[in-house]
């Protein structure tokens, strides 16, 4: 059973979500790394904004490993492109 705070935090991913593939489509850049990276930001702001200052919530504790996850596919997103930028320059 999900509480009205699980609730809340699914509704407004999701709702980041719809928004940045409806931009990106709009300004015809819809490609799967940047849906990515608008979905991976969007979900550490919506982490960030909607925690709770004094409680602890166990459901947050899995929010961990998609965090976690993300953050290497990022950096593994940062690290092609940059390597791309340097060989180019070459």
């Amino acid at each position: 059973m999900t509480t009205p705070r699980q609730r809340q935090f699914l509704s407004l991913q999701a709702g980041w979500m719809l928004l940045a593939i409806a931009l990106l489509a709009s300004a015809g850049r819809l490609t799967g790394e940047l849906v990515f990276v608008a979905s991976f930001v969007g979900l550490v702001v919506v982490t960030a904004l909607t925690e709770p200052v004094h409680a602890t919530v166990d459901w947050r504790g899995r929010l961990r490993w998609p965090l976690a996850v993300g953050a290497l596919v990022f950096a593994a997103f940062v690290a092609v492109r940059t390597f791309e930028k340097f060989v180019g320059s070459l």
